[in-house]
């Protein structure tokens, strides 16, 4: 069965870069920072609870963010947008 509800989008960026100039292009319902790969899995699933059909972003470590991707099935690198629900992550094909 499919999910009925939107998937909310999640964009993860390094903490220690600057946001990518794309990102002003997007309508941010909400900004989080967070470390550590069960920690973010966790803060972007409840996060994506509460924003679906929005769009959100996260900022932590970029090894943080890469393997809190690998944890959920996702390859890549930062920064990533991926859209989260019920049936998994899923990355966003450019921005």
């Amino acid at each position: 069965m499919t999910d009925l509800q939107c998937p909310a989008t999640a964009v993860l960026l390094d903490d220690g870069a600057p946001d990518p100039p794309w990102l002003d292009r997007l309508r941010v319902a909400d900004r989080f920072t967070g470390s550590g790969p069960g920690e973010l899995v966790r803060l972007v699933e409840d996060t994506a609870d509460l924003f679906r059909g929005e769009t959100f972003v996260v900022a932590a470590p970029a090894a943080d963010v890469v393997s809190a991707l690998r944890r959920r099935g996702v390859g890549g690198g930062v920064p990533v947008v991926v859209e989260v629900d019920s049936a998994g992550w899923r990355r966003v094909p450019g921005p």
